[in-house]
C-alpha cells in the first residue's frame, strides 16, 4: 500500500506544471472557432439540444458530450478567458490521474504505473526532455564500462547503448513528432479540449473494464507437478466474480458512450477494449470474452444516432481536411516503425556520393535503425506490456493519420504510448546490468571419466 501511495503522490506533483501552465490570456477566447463556437452557445440556450443535432460549429461533427463542457464554462465564467483555461487544465489532470488508474489495474505495478503516469503529465510541459542528457550519458557510461568488462563483444554491452537511446525518442513522446506538443493543443487551445473530455471518459471505461477482470479472481490455474508442496496442490479458486464488481463493467459501456458523444476518435474504443482483454489473457486471467460485444454494439448505435441526426455527406471542413498519400504513412510509420521516416532523407544524401560517408549523418542513420530493430527484438523480455502499450497507442491514432494533423489527435495515443516507453526503460535498466556485469569464467573441463570413478564397459 505504501509504494501505492508514494506512486500516486509522485503523480499529483508531476500534474502541478500543467495548472502552472494554464492559460488566462484573453487572446484564449478570440480564436476563430472558439468564438463561433462560443457565440452558438449562447443564441441557442437550450444545452441539451446538442444531443440531436450537429455541434456549435456546424461541420457535421457528432459531440455534445465535449459541448456540454464549454456550456458548463460559459454558465461559470461567461467572458473570463482564465475560467477557460483552468477548466482546460483541470481536464488534462483528469486524464493523467485516469491513466495511472488504467495502468494500475492493467499491470498491478505502483513502479509502471507512476512512472508512466507522471510521464504522460510531464509531457503537457516539455520537462521529460531534462531527462534525455542523464539517458544519452547514461548509455555513453554504459558502453565504456561495457568495452572494460566485455572487451569488443558487443553483444554483451551495445544493446543496453541501443535501447537506451530509442527511449530518448520515445521519451520526447509529441515532441518528436511534427503536430507540435500535446501540451500546445490542449492547454492553451480550447478546441483541443474535446480529446481530453472524450480521452478522460474513454480511460475510465478502461481502468473500469481493466478493474472487473483483474478483480474478480479468475486467473488460470497452473497444474501442479511434483515440485509443488503438497499443500498448494488442492488450493483452488473461485471462479465467480465478486458482487461488488459486477456493476464495473455497465459503468465502463457508460463510459464508452459517454467518450462516443465528445470526439469521433473514440470510435476505436472498442478495438482498444479488446486488446486490454488480450493483455489480460495473456496475463494470466480468465477473461469474460462477452462482454466484447457490448463495446460493438455501443459503437453501431453510435454510427446509427449519428446517421439520424447528423447532416449526410462531409462539411467543406472536413473535405479540406481529408488526405491521402505520403502523409499518411509518415504518420502511421511515426508510431510504427520511426526509422522508416529517415530513409528518403538517407537516400537523398548518399546521392551526393562517397563523401557523405565523411559527415556524421550516414552513421547517425545506421544508429538510428539499429536502435529502432535492437529495441523491438530486446521488448520480447517484456513483451506483454511493451506490445500492449505499443499496438494500444497504434489502434488509437489510426483514423487520424488520414486527416491533416493536429496536436491533439496525438493525446490519447501519447497516453497509452507512455506503457510502452515506461517498458522499454525497464528493459534498457536490465540489459545494463548485463553489460556491467563481469565477464563469466569458463567452469574447467570434466574428465571423462571422472577421477575415482568406477570402470564403464
Amino acid at each position: 500500500m505504501r509504494r501505492w501511495i508514494g506512486a500516486f503522490v509522485a503523480v499529483v506533483l508531476a500534474c502541478i506544471p500543467i495548472l502552472l501552465a494554464r492559460s488566462a490570456s484573453p487572446s484564449l477566447l478570440a480564436d476563430t472557432d472558439t468564438s463561433v463556437l462560443l457565440g452558438a452557445i449562447r443564441d441557442r440556450h437550450a444545452p441539451l439540444s446538442w444531443f440531436i443535432t450537429d455541434w456549435p460549429l456546424k461541420n457535421h461533427f457528432y459531440r455534445p458530450v465535449s459541448t456540454l463542457a464549454f456550456e458548463i464554462d460559459n454558465l461559470l465564467y461567461r467572458n473570463h478567458a482564465a475560467g477557460y483555461g483552468l477548466t482546460n487544465a483541470l481536464l488534462c489532470v483528469a486524464c493523467v490521474l485516469m491513466l495511472f488508474w488504467f495502468l494500475r489495474e492493467l499491470t498491478d505495478s505502483p513502479a509502471i504505473s507512476g512512472s508512466a503516469a507522471a510521464l504522460f503529465a510531464l509531457q503537457h510541459t516539455g520537462l521529460q526532455n531534462y531527462a534525455m542528457a542523464p539517458i544519452y550519458y547514461l548509455a555513453i557510461v554504459t558502453a565504456v564500462i561495457g568495452v572494460i568488462r566485455h572487451g569488443v563483444s558487443i553483444r554483451h554491452w551495445a544493446p543496453a547503448c541501443l535501447v537506451l537511446l530509442f527511449s530518448m525518442s520515445e521519451l520526447a513522446g509529441m515532441d518528436s513528432l511534427s503536430a507540435g506538443s500535446i501540451g500546445s493543443g490542449t492547454i492553451g487551445w480550447l478546441p483541443g479540449r474535446t480529446a481530453t473530455v472524450m480521452t478522460m471518459f474513454a480511460l475510465a471505461a478502461m481502468a473500469l473494464y481493466a478493474r472487473y477482470e483483474r478483480s474478480s479472481g479468475q486467473m488460470f490455474i497452473k497444474p501442479p507437478c511434483a515440485l509443488d508442496m503438497p499443500a498448494t496442490k488442492s488450493k483452488a479458486f473461485s471462479n465467480d466474480a465478486p458482487r461488488a464488481a459486477i456493476a464495473l463493467p455497465f459503468l465502463s459501456l457508460g463510459c464508452v458512450a459517454l467518450a462516443f458523444g465528445a470526439y469521433e476518435q473514440a470510435v476505436m474504443l472498442p478495438a482498444i477494449m479488446l486488446a486490454i482483454a488480450v493483455t489480460m489473457h495473456f496475463r494470466g486471467y480468465r477473461v469474460r470474452w462477452g462482454w466484447q460485444a457490448g463495446f460493438w454494439l455501443i459503437l453501431v448505435g453510435y454510427l446509427l444516432l449519428r446517421k439520424a441526426v447528423i447532416p449526410p455527406g462531409a462539411s467543406g471542413y472536413q473535405l479540406q481536411q481529408f488526405r491521402k498519400g505520403p502523409g499518411v504513412a509518415i504518420s502511421l510509420f511515426n508510431y510504427g516503425l520511426p526509422f522508416v521516416n529517415s530513409i528518403k532523407g538517407f537516400l537523398s544524401d548518399i546521392e551526393s556520393g562517397f563523401i557523405i560517408f565523411v559527415t556524421p549523418a550516414p552513421y547517425s542513420f545506421f544508429l538510428s535503425v539499429s536502435a529502432n530493430l535492437t529495441t523491438f527484438y530486446q521488448a520480447r523480455r517484456r513483451w506483454i506490456l511493451a506490445l500492449a502499450g505499443y499496438g494500444m497507442s497504434i489502434i488509437a491514432f489510426l483514423p487520424m493519420a488520414w486527416v491533416k494533423q493536429f496536436a491533439h489527435y496525438n493525446y490519447w495515443p501519447m497516453a497509452l504510448r507512455t506503457l510502452l516507453t515506461v517498458t522499454i526503460l525497464w528493459i534498457g535498466l536490465d540489459l545494463i546490468v548485463i553489460a556491467w556485469s563481469p565477464r563469466s569464467r569458463q567452469a574447467p573441463p570434466r574428465l571423462d571419466p571422472a577421477p575415482g570413478s568406477l570402470p564403464h564397459r
